[in-house]
């Protein structure tokens, strides 16, 4: 299986793993699984900077090429703290049909179709927030057969003399 692995570190430099240990555990991982591990994609800390989504903006990039089946993590905390936006994460990356995996065997039930209540919640709402938006979405515009577009000019009409109209 093709994966891609994706890094972040904490906010808070004293709160977790660095970058280099996480990497390592996904190396590790996917050797041991007989994984191609294609890249790791990484958000890390920089002196004088937020922490932004670069990484995880790349790791979509690949996904986007086609190059990669499954994204693994060292943990979900990689994800994000928050329960709520690593849920929001997963779900993107299911709605592509890529594969979730953490290094960290203990989070396989929150990984798995039955995640606990919090988690099941979170996931309602964000299957029910989906359905809604796609019934507020207009229809699709019928496209003709080949899928050429057809492009209509209007034309102003010169006005015609008609028996109501003063000459």
């Amino acid at each position: 299986m093709r994966v891609v692995g994706y890094v972040r570190e904490s906010a808070d430099p004293g709160d977790a793993r660095p970058a280099f240990e996480q990497h390592e555990h996904i190396r590790r991982f996917c050797t041991t699984r007989g994984d191609h591990l294609v890249s790791v994609c990484q958000d890390a800390r920089q002196p004088g900077h937020a922490l932004g989504r670069d990484g995880y903006r790349s790791l979509l990039g690949v996904i986007a090429s086609g190059g990669a089946d499954a994204v693994v993590v060292s943990g979900l905390d990689a994800l994000a703290s928050d329960l709520v936006v690593q849920e929001i994460l997963l779900w993107d990356l299911r709605t592509r049909s890529i594969r979730v995996m953490s290094t960290d065997d203990t989070e396989a039930d929150a990984l798995s179709e039955d995640p606990g209540p919090m988690r099941q919640f979170v996931r309602d709402v964000l299957i029910r927030v989906a359905e809604h938006a796609q019934w507020l979405s207009p229809p699709p515009i019928p496209r003709p057969p080949g899928g050429a577009d057809i492009v209509v000019e209007l034309l102003a009409s010169e006005p015609t003399p008609d028996a109501t109209t003063p000459r």
